[in-house]
């Protein structure tokens, strides 16, 4: 299969990250074999041999009554069960309103779509994402402008933020990438400093915190997804959160045909649409789903943020291979991924891809990330600045796409791609110490085999 055929949904159910270094001071693998053992990859027996991670995502048979009951009552359309889900999304994250979509990007555009930004204005993006991220910010007529990232946390950094900032600048959209708070009071100052609005990309980072507050509070809206790989599974399905009535209701209205919700109003009829809109509301039997889902969610995060914690001590002690790390004030994160940090010349030079087919070998599901294509590089843009809209609202020189490329270039994006290891299985981070020792085990049998590996 070649790379550009390689589907988003497909890449993330292969790629991982993981770790290597030097000696692991003060922890002994446990491992039934030594470590120093010949590798897979050569030949050996691998750590995981026949066992078999955790199955994502799960489903219980005690709530098939409910969804038989959902089903048998034919109501399939948006009704108690859609209700009772924004309920429980916006009490658990104490917000005033939530607003559920058929799936995670519709809530992401959905989210701009009813902002003031539009045509000629900028919004300052994180480039370390998947391209739904700005879709709503295109539909808008806007200009995605992209700042760096930090490379040791993989999330938007706020310092390069402040030097993106234009007098056209009017919104930010950071990205909890992995499922790692990016640093939202530090963004946030930012925004209420030049009254930018906010929309906070929280679709990998189901109750990830920083301070006690959850992700996705803190902007103007936190959009959620709830595909079927995600901590909180539906198959699809979005959300966004709110504080703001009145923009809720304007979302409310967006979403179900532009009809009256709130103070949009001013009907002629039941079926007068009085803004422009859509209709991607969530079906009955997503949020049945959904509900179900939840009632295990919170117990699953902390396991997630134990098993989280224990690679991040074990781990740190292979400087090759550096667990991703939370910014000051983050107190919790998703571990959607397990994100690490490869570096080379730590690891005696053996290559990332070598190390990779290693791990892989003893049963680690570990990848590169996302691939080496910046968002800011690729054509969907070239074709937007291609239309019309584009072409009456900016220069020639701002569509320049070449121009435009190195005006968004990011150094710190490119050595992520080059470095980045993810670790992902939706069914590993709610695995047991056992599980997580083979990971440790892993990066300790590739970093006593180096040699042999290079070889």
């Amino acid at each position: 299969m070649k790379k550009n055929e390689i589907s988003r949904r497909h890449f993330l159910s292969t790629a991982a990250v993981a770790t290597a270094g030097v000696a692991v001071s003060g922890f002994t693998p446990t491992f039934a074999q030594n470590t120093t053992d010949k590798p897979a990859l050569l030949g050996g027996t691998s750590v995981r041999a026949n066992k078999k991670w955790l199955k994502w995502p799960q489903w219980d048979k005690k709530f098939n009554p409910k969804m038989n009951e959902v089903m048998e009552s034919l109501t399939w359309s948006r009704a108690k069960n859609v209700n009772q889900f924004e309920k429980s999304w916006a009490e658990l994250h104490g917000m005033k309103h939530c607003l559920t979509t058929v799936n995670g990007t519709n809530a992401l555009s959905a989210a701009w779509m009813q902002s003031d930004i539009g045509p000629g204005d900028e919004v300052i993006c994180s480039p370390y994402t998947f391209s739904a991220s700005i879709f709503g910010i295109l539909y808008k007529g806007a200009m995605p402008v992209f700042a760096d990232i930090d490379p040791t946390t993989f999330q938007i950094d706020p310092a390069q933020i402040r030097k993106k900032i234009t007098p056209r600048t009017k919104g930010i959209l950071p990205v909890h990438i992995c499922g790692y708070p990016s640093d939202m009071p530090a963004i946030m100052k930012i925004a209420r400093e030049h009254k930018l609005f906010v929309v906070e990309d929280a679709c990998q980072a189901h109750l990830a915190e920083i301070g006690g507050q959850k992700v996705g509070t803190f902007g103007d809206a936190g959009c959620l997804r709830c595909q079927a790989s995600k901590t909180l599974p539906v198959g699809e399905g979005g959300a966004i959160l709110t504080n703001n009535t009145e923009y809720y209701d304007r979302l409310y209205s967006y979403h179900n045909f532009g009809y009256a919700s709130g103070s949009v109003s001013g009907q002629i009829s039941a079926i007068t649409a009085l803004i422009l809109a859509n209709k991607i509301r969530m079906a009955e039997y997503q949020a049945v789903i959904g509900l179900c889902q939840m009632e295990r969610l919170q117990e699953l995060h902390k396991l997630r943020n134990e098993n989280g914690a224990y690679l991040n001590e074990k781990l740190k002690a292979y400087p090759g291979v550096s667990p991703v790390q939370l910014h000051k004030g983050a107190t919790a994160a998703s571990y959607y991924i397990y994100g690490m940090v490869y570096n080379q010349d730590k690891m005696d030079g053996l290559p990332r891809k070598r190390f990779i087919e290693a791990m892989n070998a003893e049963g680690i599901p570990v990848g590169t990330g996302y691939p080496n294509d910046p968002l800011y590089t690729q054509p969907m843009l070239r074709e937007v600045f291609n239309s019309e809209i584009y072409k009456k609202c900016y220069t020639s020189k701002e569509l320049d796409f070449e121009q435009y490329k190195q005006r968004n270039h990011c150094p710190s994006l490119i050595k992520t791609y080059d470095s980045a290891l993810w670790i992902w299985n939706g069914g590993l981070m709610i695995g047991s110490k056992a599980d997580m020792d083979d990971v440790i085990n892993a990066v300790d049998k590739i970093h006593n085999n180096i040699a042999k590996l290079k070889q």
